[in-house]
């Protein structure tokens, strides 16, 4: 370099000059090889997600092959001490084909994301009915779960007011990791974005507007990458129900039709917020399929109407059912829309208080387009890092004009996913994870001088009235579908031959069946009494899992929520030999063959030098779904909803 001035070619140097500085090619923000932090022999299997737990020095790692995660907890940045795998007892509803995995910023919760039909590993018919999952998940005692005895109380690790309900053994009761498997246990999830590509969580967003009444901030909030739509979603949970809940009444859930996403099958799309202190927050989307990255104002969009079909003939349940309905999306007669667009048959629940709306006018733009097959995606200091799923690669891209900054290069090739910065004073970690060579990496790198400035997005000018004519449940429905998703113990039996005397009970009436009962029915007395769940325990387990139509129609997800772990039409928890429910002590439990135990493992570290007996142990999330003596016509509901 020189110390003196440069002109542009084509001007004279009294008109401009400029600095050689400004000549001089950048210097690359990222010059380190990477390190690898983990790989297969640490329990990876095709990682797709990698974040660092915000109150512990834990790294959790997505893997799509096992349906579940590696939880790497780390005795330095680039350290493995030792591992735990954590994977749901029903993986495959729950964290079926995991894409991703967000914090909230505290770490009170961790929230999964799952590319999924909801086929129960293809064991049944796929229904659609899928979505985000959340844990809450604050470190106490060894376990996970809440900072006192509030749900929403601010993560402080192993307070003294700890209560690790998050965290149960097999038999279903809270945990000692000292001494026994531990599983996680959900504390909700909501169904309506199947085949999720990416997800994001946003600290301290507000939900108000649309049919909501009032400003909630639940910390709960979740934005979503939608892969059978192909589009943006919001879910904010409001009041997680908590273990062993089913009611799902209050959600609030904002399909953004106008922000269209490309889904490419098995690579995810992930998204983050970024901002710097101060500014408002924005969305930065890998939009796979499209080749592009979006950057999205959360906090715009308008509230056209509700997502859910409002006339009856667009649910296929119903006699006068018109509604061209695919994959739950009606387009036909009277369930297309004056805007162009149509409504949604499947959903979690169909009380009026949940809240399942549609809305547009969504202030975004394209950052850039460089990025070949954008897929992980992180934010530091006013610029966003790009994963090139194709080439290994990761573009540096700067917020403010989408210029790319840097292409480093992993040495990884092809399978690049998850990416996640952990910011320092001086400088700053990348983590990310390949798919295909089952790798975590890290590299570290100063942190830039300079910042570029937040982006600009403008919405487009809509300032269309909002309508909120609500589906009419209670009225044309049944009064069932204001219940919370509740189902009959019954509905997983088979009480064929039990009596001889063969009474149904069907939406609340006695009737008389000259073949029996029929699997998934409730029996009655001839008085017209029901039986109690004890009386019920002693019928078989039904067989009939390939029943999708008529009355008590086969459906896993009911299976699960009449209280089934182990069940002939559910896949088997246990590594090996059959698995049994616990129903009948009293408990939401399962148990193993004593040879064979979970699915789930106990693994060191590789190349650890301590021992793993008492030093590793394995967590796997689980579902609590035990209900007893519940609504059949709770039952009947789900199956409408879902068009069974």
């Amino acid at each position: 370099q020189k110390l003196g001035y440069r002109c542009p070619f084509d001007r004279p140097p009294a008109m401009r000059c400029f600095s050689p500085l400004l000549f001089a090619p950048a210097a690359d923000l990222i010059v380190d090889q990477p390190t690898i932090v983990a790989t297969a022999e640490h329990g990876l299997h095709k990682p797709r997600d990698i974040k660092q737990h915000p109150r512990a020095a834990e790294l959790w790692v997505a893997n799509m092959d096992d349906h579940g995660a590696t939880i790497l907890r780390m005795q330095d940045t680039a350290t493995v001490d030792t591992t735990m795998r954590l994977r749901d007892r029903a993986f495959y509803h729950y964290m079926a084909n995991v894409s991703a995995i967000a914090f909230s910023a505290d770490g009170r919760t961790l929230t999964t994301c799952q590319e999924s039909r909801n086929t129960y590993n293809n064991s049944m018919r796929r229904n659609y009915f899928m979505g985000p999952t959340i844990y809450e998940t604050c470190p106490c005692n060894g376990g996970y779960g809440r900072a006192s005895e509030k749900m929403n109380s601010s993560c402080v690790p192993d307070a003294s007011t700890c209560q690790a309900v998050g965290t149960i053994n097999m038999e279903g009761d809270i945990c000692d990791p000292s001494k026994e498997t531990c599983w996680l246990i959900h504390s909700d999830m909501l169904h309506e974005g199947p085949l999720c590509m990416g997800a994001a969580h946003e600290d301290k967003a507000v939900t108000e507007g649309g049919v909501h009444v009032g400003s909630n901030m639940s910390d709960t909030v979740v934005w979503y990458n939608e892969g059978l739509n192909e589009q943006l979603m919001r879910f904010d949970f409001l009041s997680m129900h908590g273990p062993g809940s089913l009611d799902h009444r209050t959600a609030n859930i904002r399909r953004y039709w106008d922000v269209k996403l490309t889904r490419r099958e098995a690579v995810p799309g992930h998204m983050i917020i970024g901002s710097e202190a101060g500014e408002k927050n924005m969305l930065y989307i890998s939009d796979t399929g499209a080749g592009r990255v979006l950057v999205v104002d959360p906090a715009s969009g308008e509230f056209a109407r509700l997502a859910q079909c409002v006339p009856d003939e667009c649910y296929p349940s119903h006699d006068n059912y018109q509604g061209d309905c695919t994959d739950g999306y009606c387009t036909g007669g009277p369930c297309m829309y004056d805007d162009g667009y149509g409504c949604h048959h499947i959903f979690t629940e169909t009380a009026d208080a949940f809240e399942y709306e549609l809305w547009n006018c969504t202030a975004m733009h394209v950052l850039t387009t460089a990025v070949p097959s954008p897929s992980g995606i992180a934010y530091a200091h006013g610029h966003v890092f790009v994963g090139d799923y194709d080439s290994g690669k990761i573009f540096v891209v700067s917020r403010e004009t989408g210029a790319t900054v840097q292409e480093y290069d992993t040495g990884l090739g092809q399978g690049l996913a998850g990416l996640h910065i952990v910011q320092g004073s001086d400088t700053s970690n990348l983590y990310f994870v390949n798919m295909l060579t089952n790798q975590a990496a890290l590299v570290t790198f100063p942190n830039p001088v300079a910042t570029p400035a937040a982006p600009t997005v403008t919405a487009p000018a809509c300032n269309v009235a909002g309508d909120t004519s609500r589906p009419r449940f209670n009225v044309t429905h049944g009064a069932g579908y204001q219940n919370p998703m509740l189902i009959e113990l019954a509905y997983g039996k088979d009480c064929t031959n039990l009596n001889a005397t063969h009474y149904v009970r069907t939406d609340g009436e006695v009737q008389e069946l000259v073949a029996g009962y029929q699997p998934g029915t409730h029996p009655a007395d001839p008085n017209g009494e029901a039986w109690e769940d004890s009386k019920i325990m002693g019928c078989d387990m039904r067989t009939d899992c390939d029943r999708y139509t008529g009355p008590g129609a086969m459906n896993g997800d009911a299976i699960l929520m009449a209280g089934f772990l182990c069940h002939p039409c559910i896949p088997n928890p246990c590594a090996t030999g059959p698995c049994s429910d616990l129903l009948s002590t009293g408990k939401s439990g399962f148990s193993c063959p004593s040879d064979a135990g979970a699915t789930s493992s106990t693994t060191a570290a590789a190349g650890n030098t301590t021992s793993a007996a008492g030093n590793t142990t394995t967590v796997a999330s689980v579902t609590s779904s035990n209900s007893a003596a519940i609504s059949a016509v709770a039952a009947l509901s789900l199956m409408a909803v879902l068009g069974q």
